[in-house]
């Protein structure tokens, strides 16, 4: 399978456990960090306003992350971000972590496009056109 976005990491020291290796709960942080990065590359936001004031953002549905090698610290982890399905309510991106052609992990994460109301709700809404069409040029690998 062809990936769409390829992002770093270097492991810091904080990021792992007494024994030098990646606290599992961090490769969930750096599929948020690797997916705002593929956002800024198209020129997106994870949560703004749009023009007419409606605030927006992509509250996470599900997430998964099966670990198959330890990850070090001062590891460069390359994390490779695939469109799995789109809508225009929802998002689903796989993400394989690698170090030297080693597969650490797989991940996935459905993220939903919702409004927030002024009192601090969130609602399902389609997602903006720009929005759409940006990543369904980048799904068509």
């Amino acid at each position: 399978m062809s990936y769409h976005y390829l992002a770093k990491h270097r492991v810091e020291f904080f990021e792992t456990d007494l024994a030098g290796i990646v606290h599992f709960a961090n490769f969930y942080r750096f599929m948020e960090q690797a997916e705002h990065e593929f956002f800024r590359s198209m020129g997106l936001k994870i949560h703004a306003t749009l023009p007419d004031g409606t605030v927006f953002g992509w509250p996470r549905v599900s997430a998964t992350c099966s670990f198959k090698s330890p990850a070090y610290y001062e590891d460069e982890v390359e994390i490779r971000i695939t469109i799995l399905r789109l809508t225009r309510r929802s998002l689903t991106m796989t993400y394989e972590f690698q170090r030297d052609g080693v597969v650490l992990a797989l991940g996935e994460m459905k993220t939903a496009f919702c409004v927030f109301s002024a009192d601090g709700k969130l609602a399902s809404s389609e997602m903006p056109d720009d929005y759409f069409e940006k990543l369904t040029r980048d799904s068509i690998a």
